[in-house]
């Protein structure tokens, strides 16, 4: 009897072990089913080096084991040589799977993005995350092509010292004020030669080059209220546009009150961390360049001027992150291994590791990648959440307000426009033409490129 039920017992015991093996082989095969494939993203990237993106990416993985491997390749620090070898590669299919794509890309480049899939259900968080320029410059008729991961803005650079020998307190706020300031500082020997300039202002190209010329023109028109672009044609020559490149000119006119520039000076950004120039205008990377440049130089950052204090306008330049529309599938590891995964899951999965990157998504308890790449690249924040914590931050606060007030016009090649305004500049100072001839010619030279644009598009 007893060895009936010993018996029993171990038949029992083996088909309670058969249904457990059959329940965890179950739960096993679910588990493949949950991984189908194993990816690697490749990300292009200009200017900023790996390092930044190390422990971003390895969170990430963690995060994501459909992702194996994250590959971010600098390509250049040369944004045009960036340009032009990412987009022969996107064409030849051998491209990136993400991309930094400059904000004013979207007119000329737009076609070659893979939109994000739930764009219009995705747009109220995209508007939450992100200050409104993002929208203008990365949205499309509801589709979104690219998140920005941060977003610069001009800024007033000032010698403090030679603001004090000149007993001047503060930085000018608006235009008019800044005027007087240069003019309070600029000096003259008897015979007309610039001994000390006021503000790097009036010209465009070498000699006495400025940094940033064509920005700072598109600046001063945009806060004047010239949209730059309206119905598809240019505007920069318009009245405004004229009164504007005439303002900007006047700094480089010997005959003009406001005299403080000319081709005997040094490049912009070398005059000004010489001490020969008391203001420059620039963007936020060029604080942490003169610091290291000159130690000793005694240099504030404030807002860039305005016209009016209630309308304030600002000029953005910064990269957000998009995914390439087209890729051959394939491992970069291992090129003839099989690709278990489809182009619409590689376009899936690279907007997922953008937002994980850009929104606060990707923000945990412990870990905010967003913050994490800013600190490590020292870029100033284009998510509205990180600008509130920066208002107060006395090297940022600057640069986060600017964000806020930021603004674009969308060019239909922003660096031959760069070359067109760069040229305006120089065609007035150098006396061969006069404002509105200038504006004219380089109104009809974008014009040529929006067209261009439209045909390629059709």
């Amino acid at each position: 009897m007893k060895k009936k039920l010993y018996s029993l017992k171990k038949i029992c015991s083996f088909f309670l072990l058969l249904a457990i093996s059959i329940v965890f082989s179950g739960c096993l095969q679910q588990n493949k089913k949950t991984l189908p494939y194993k990816m690697t993203l490749e990300v292009w990237g200009v200017f900023d080096d790996s390092e930044f993106f190390q422990e971003i990416n390895e969170k990430y993985k963690k995060l994501n084991p459909q992702i194996q491997e994250i590959k971010y390749r600098k390509i250049s620090a040369n944004s045009v040589e960036y340009e032009n070898e990412l987009f022969n590669a996107i064409a030849s299919g051998k491209g990136p799977d993400i991309f930094f794509f400059h904000n004013t890309w979207l007119e000329k480049h737009g076609e070659k993005v893979a939109t994000k899939e739930d764009s219009k259900t995705y747009l109220d968080t995209f508007k939450e995350n992100f200050v409104d320029v993002a929208l203008a410059d990365f949205v499309k008729n509801g589709e979104i092509y690219a998140m920005p991961l941060y977003c610069d803005t001009l800024a007033l650079y000032y010698n403090k010292e030679l603001f004090n020998q000149a007993g001047i307190t503060a930085a000018p706020q608006n235009w008019n004020d800044l005027v007087n300031v240069s003019n309070k500082i600029t000096q003259l020997d008897s015979f007309g030669n610039i001994l000390r300039s006021g503000v790097a202002l009036g010209r465009s190209k070498d000699p006495g080059g400025i940094n940033r010329a064509a920005d700072i023109l598109s600046l001063l028109m945009m806060q004047s209220g010239n949209k730059m672009i309206e119905n598809g044609v240019s505007t920069i020559q318009n009245n405004i546009g004229t009164k504007m490149l005439d303002f900007y000119t006047q700094f480089s006119s010997p005959d003009s009150p406001s005299y403080s520039w000319n081709p005997k000076m040094e490049y912009s950004i070398d005059s000004f961390r010489y001490g020969k120039t008391a203001m420059m205008i620039n963007y936020s990377y060029w604080r942490d360049r003169l610091k290291k440049m000159d130690p000793k130089l005694k240099f504030e950052v404030a807002a860039v001027p305005q016209f009016d204090q209630n309308n304030k306008v600002n000029y953005a330049n910064y990269w957000g992150l998009a995914v390439a529309k087209t890729k051959m599938l394939y491992d970069p590891a291992k090129p003839d291994a099989k690709i278990s995964y489809t182009e619409k899951d590689r376009r899936a999965e690279s907007w997922k590791y953008i937002t994980y990157l850009t929104t606060t998504a990707g923000k945990s308890a412990d870990f905010d990648p967003t913050e994490n790449y800013l600190t490590k690249s020292g870029k100033p924040p284009a998510r509205r959440d990180l600008i509130d914590k920066l208002a107060n931050d006395p090297d940022w606060k600057v640069f986060a307000a600017g964000a806020l007030t930021a603004h674009s016009w969308p060019q239909p090649d922003s660096n031959a426009v760069n070359d067109i305004l760069m040229e305006a500049i120089d065609d007035v100072v150098s006396g061969r033409m006069e404002s509105f001839e200038s504006l004219s010619s380089a109104a009809n030279r974008i014009n040529a490129l929006i067209l261009k644009n439209n045909q390629t598009s059709q």
